[in-house]
């Protein structure tokens, strides 16, 4: 799947992801490859691990049709936080800004507290359900020497957004268009379509082709630390439910919708595998790929708009780009059995990789009411970029197995990559394994319930490698003007570049078991890993005087991670009216930063590399105390205490993960699924709460029945003379309800009536619940969406929304 993610204008912290490009439908398996087994499969992409997701194939025998209907809701379920204003008794209602600190200063008196939010106004609010629809069919048939797997599907979706009526008129005085994008600023149209071949053309020789393209429109809003956003305006609007004009911050519904973000991209996949087995113990598998996707992201700011900046004059950017991912991957493998006892397995193959990002950026400026083209700007701009990386790998396999029970596996990699220093050369991976079936073996003990148990381990290494250009030196184009006043162009440098980085190697070792029980109704399976990664990447400032770039990447340091996995998959009730399985994942890991290298100081200041401590680890001044020592119930400056130094809070990533997962069926007819996930041990930065405490809006600075600590960590971030966000990084464990489904099974006699073999109708919701003492709006949203890779900070960022949908599924 090709990672290019993003959009290339200013949208805050949202981002759409191409992992969204996938039909869930035409998904046959989701293999997470990780640990020392990717080193030899992925080299220098397989440090963290890779997905590998393999779409379906067809199967001989009659043409079978897979049809379903999907219809749904789109709802916006949170409860967002009051603006407060504490009323002057001494001014009337001119005053509304007589805050806690101001009377206990003696500033003012107050005499009661107003207190809304204009999302929850029904008359003004832009929230409203949205709708979900979703056709498409399947089929799938062929011959013994021909089958194919084909698929289409069409998916819309609007988002729970609809222009509020008071907004109209302000967009009509505007001559401003109201059309089915203001309307509903939030829509999806996405078509895919899927063609998956396979063809035995002679005994010793397979074919395989797939296939996929995909068209997608997409229309959204600005958001996450985005005055453009409409969460921002509400949150920093007015306190007074019938001040109708003060209830919005920074911009009106009408404004915020008046504005066009748009993506559209047409995407194909294809994939041609050729599998020869020319002997019995030699065969040979060889696929080359392309991943293509056009994108073009557009804005438009219609004049007039009250927008801030040259923007108000009217801007359009249309930006596009072409983004290519090529594959090549070819290996075989020779088979042979030693003695009765002992086999031999050798594999040999190859790999080549590109990535290609073409891009074209276009906007204008000062454009007249009524228009939307950049041809008609006043001020015209134009830029271009190209990025790209290579990889190539080599390596070589060999197995050697036991008695069918006991493998032993050695393996070598050699990769070079274009992100590499101009000064490093290959890298190595090597790779040993070991795979025990212990319970076959005859001197095993024979254990009551225990069907079959594996032991398991493994060492490797694998690597990171750089980004595309942080290796390079670049240049910038600047315009000079010499003495004699004329313009001539020049250059200055840009990226420092690093000619030594290398990759992030890792070094890791896995041991653990899998185990089956009870026929088949308990399996266990359970991982201890120790992974040590060396030549960390890591983004080090430089100094100013140098007159180029911030920053640079440097290979320094050292990272230990370590933990457990464990999987657990029982069925404790199988019988002819009830059958009921649940399954346990989870995961406790330990990370820490070990060194940064010689003479490097620790770098950041609240999300801080430092060794002996996790890898972007959440750090503040701590309040060391506070008291109401006049018994006012109000938190002054003076009645805090605040440390002098930085202190480690917590990490700013879950340290423990789990996910549940349960179904009920009944009478086979009936069937119960829920998903609840949990994730502990780790800070989330809850800046939306100290933002809004910034503008005297939060009820902390208002209202003396707040709870004191509170109104300690308002004024702490605020007042203090060492101000300090320690009691905004809070605690954000929680636990989520994250699907509910109920399916029914329907009766045969009433599917053959309408010519079908099956028929299931699926009711689901998703987004059902969470349970966490974080008071914030959501613990896991990031305003910085995936950019983010060290922490959790919330900054007026919309929670995830709820889904009810109704799923009808007909099998021919």
């Amino acid at each position: 799947a090709s990672s290019s993610s993003g959009f290339s204008l200013f949208t805050g912290g949202q981002e759409p992801s191409r992992l969204d490009d996938l039909n869930p439908e035409d998904i046959e398996s989701i293999e997470i490859v990780k640990g020392p087994a990717a080193a030899t499969l992925y080299g220098t992409e397989a440090a963290n691990g890779v997905v590998r997701i393999t779409t379906r194939r067809g199967s001989a025998g009659e043409t079978r049709w897979n049809v379903w209907v999907e219809q749904g809701l789109v709802q916006e379920p949170n409860d967002y936080p009051l603006n407060f204003a504490g009323l002057d008794a001494d001014a009337g209602n001119l005053s509304e800004f007589c805050l806690l600190d101001f009377e206990a200063s003696g500033l003012c008196t107050q005499d009661g507290i107003s207190s809304y939010q204009v999302l929850h106004d029904p008359a003004a609010t832009p929230f409203d359900d949205g709708t979900r629809r979703q056709i498409g069919a399947s089929l799938t048939g062929g011959a013994d020497w021909i089958n194919y797997y084909l698929s289409a599907e069409f998916e819309g979706e609007d988002g729970p957004y609809k222009l509020p009526a008071p907004d109209r008129a302000l967009l009509d005085e505007r001559g401003i268009r109201i059309n089915e994008t203001v309307e509903r600023p939030q829509q999806l149209d996405r078509v895919s379509l899927r063609a998956n071949l396979n063809a035995q053309v002679a005994r010793t020789l397979n074919l395989a082709l797939r296939t996929g393209f995909l068209s997608s429109d997409l229309s959204f809003t600005g958001n996450d630390n985005n005055s453009f956003g409409f969460l921002p305006s509400a949150f920093f609007g007015g306190a007074f439910p019938d001040r109708p004009n003060d209830a919005w911050g920074f911009q009106r519904p009408a404004e915020l919708f008046g504005r066009d973000l748009f993506q559209r991209i047409e995407r194909f996949t294809g994939s041609a595998t050729a599998n020869w087995n020319p002997l019995e113990f030699l065969s040979g598998r060889a696929t080359i790929g392309m991943d293509y996707t056009s994108r073009k992201d557009q804005s438009f700011f219609p004049r007039d708009l009250g927008v801030p900046g040259q923007s108000n004059l009217g801007r359009r950017d249309n930006n596009f780009f072409d983004i290519f991912q090529y594959t090549l991957d070819a290996s075989g493998s020779a088979s042979f059995d030693l003695t009765d006892q002992v086999s031999s397995k050798t594999s040999v193959g190859a790999q080549y990789f590109r990535n290609l990002f073409t891009g074209t950026n276009a906007w204008g400026i000062d454009i007249v009411n009524g228009a939307s083209s950049i041809g008609v700007a006043a001020e015209t701009f134009s830029s271009e970029s190209t990025t790209e990386s290579k990889t190539l790998g080599v390596f070589i396999e060999q197995q050697f197995g036991l008695n069918d029970r006991l493998f032993v596996t050695g393996a070598i990699r050699a990769d070079d990559n274009s992100a590499f220093g101009k000064d490093f050369d290959l890298i190595y991976y090597p790779k040993l394994s070991l795979s025990w079936l212990a319970s076959e073996e005859t001197f095993f003990p024979q254990i009551p319930g225990l069907d079959q148990l594996r032991f398991r381990g493994a060492w490797g290494r694998s690597g990171l490698q750089p980004g595309s250009t942080a290796a390079l030196r670049t240049l910038d184009a600047d315009a000079i003007t010499d003495p004699t006043d004329n313009t001539i162009s020049g250059v200055s440098i840009g990226e420092i570049g690093n000619a030594l980085l290398e990759p992030e190697q890792s070094s890791e070792i896995e041991l653990g078991f899998d185990a089956d029980a009870l026929n088949g109704r308990l399996g266990l399976e359970f991982t201890y890993y120790n992974k040590k990664s060396t030549d960390a990447l890591i983004e080090i400032p430089l100094s100013p005087s140098l007159g180029a770039s911030a920053d640079r990447w440097v290979n320094i340091g050292e990272v230990r991670n370590r933990g457990f996995e464990a999987a657990i998959n029982t069925t404790p009730v199988d019988t002819d009216p009830v059958r009921w399985d649940i399954a346990f994942s989870g995961s406790i890991n330990e990370n820490e930063l070990l060194t940064l290298g010689e003479g490097i100081e620790p770098i950041g200041s609240q999300t801080r590399f430092v060794p002996g401590f996790p890898l972007g680890g959440q750090w503040a001044r701590p309040i060391v105390s506070f008291a109401d020592a006049d018994g006012n119930n109000i938190i002054t400056d003076d009645e805090l205490v605040i440390g002098d130094t930085l202190e480690y809070i917590g990490s700013g990533l879950p340290e423990r993960q789990l996910s549940i997962t349960s179904s009920v069926t009944l009478f086979d007819r009936l069937r119960v699924y829920a998903l609840v996930d949990h994730r502990g041990d780790y800070i989330a930065y809850n800046n939306t709460e100290r933002f809004r405490c910034r503008f005297r809006l939060c009820r902390a600075l208002v209202d003396r029945t707040t709870p004191l600590d509170d109104q300690a960590r308002a004024v702490a971030s605020l007042f203090h003379p060492s101000q300090t966000v320690w009691g905004y990084m809070e605690e954000a464990d929680f636990w989520k309800l994250r699907e509910v489904s109920l399916t029914f099974f329907v009766p045969a006699v009433w599917s053959q009536r309408i010519g079908a073999e099956r028929a299931t109708i699926t009711l689901t919701g998703r987004n059902l619940g969470t349970w966490t003492d974080y008071t914030g709006m959501d613990p896991e949203i990031n305003w910085n969406g995936s950019n983010d890779n060290f922490g959790v900070s919330e900054f007026l960022t919309q929670p995830p929304l709820r889904y009810w949908t109704l799923r009808f599924n007909v099998s021919f």
